[in-house]
């Protein structure tokens, strides 16, 4: 399989700049104050970010239809209430493959969490093919999930698994709305089923 990640390029550079710099902002805090405190602060900065740029809110429903494609902190998943888990938790979770995190750009160690992983109905669905997937580095997950696959019509994993596509992803089409709207375990299943494509795969299997 050749990876062609899925590119962010649909969309306006506005709200990438307001995560950049509540990302940055966030970085100088995180020594300073409680990561209570500070999710607090974050979101008044996000809100006068956004307000000051000029960036229209993204109406509810359509978020819940999209997958996000940014990366989040490990404090930021808990901060945001998107697991009922601490922080120790959550990093267990990911030594059970129930999720999984990458290693931030530009740094030797850390972790940070893809965020479409805790959008629903992914965290019933992802730990099944996750458990496939443990002997993998990190980047090769990640990779995985994002690449484009050709039997999905261009879809990635991510989209497939979840029923809906990346937020970067401008328009679908009618092949693509087909695979969406499988019934969850059969899209589960295909994703499973596209493992053995992996090149660390092909002459023999994760166990």
């Amino acid at each position: 399989m050749t990876p062609r990640f899925h590119a962010p390029a649909a969309v306006a550079p506005g709200p990438q700049l307001v995560e950049k710099l509540v990302r940055d902002i966030d970085e100088q805090l995180e020594q300073t104050i409680d990561a209570g405190e500070r999710a607090r602060v974050m979101a008044i900065v996000r809100q006068c970010l956004t307000a000051t740029l000029s960036i229209p809110a993204a109406p509810a429903a359509a978020v819940a239809d999209r997958l996000a494609v940014s990366y989040l902190k490990p404090s930021e998943v808990i901060a945001r209430g998107l697991v009922a888990m601490s922080q120790a938790t959550l990093y267990r979770a990911v030594e059970d493959a129930r999720f999984y995190g990458v290693t931030p750009r530009g740094k030797a160690i850390g972790r940070e969490f893809p965020a479409w992983q805790f959008s629903p109905p992914v965290p019933e669905l992802l730990a099944t093919v996750l458990q496939q997937m443990k002997s993998l580095p990190s980047s090769e997950i990640h990779a995985f999930w994002v690449t484009p696959v050709d039997a999905f019509d261009d879809l990635t994993p991510a989209e497939l698994l979840a029923g809906k596509p990346f937020e970067t992803r401008a328009t679908l089409t009618a092949a693509q709305s087909n695979h969406l709207a499988k019934p969850a375990n059969e899209r589960q299943a295909r994703v499973i089923a596209q493992l053995a494509g992996l090149p660390s795969r092909s002459s023999d299997l994760i166990s």
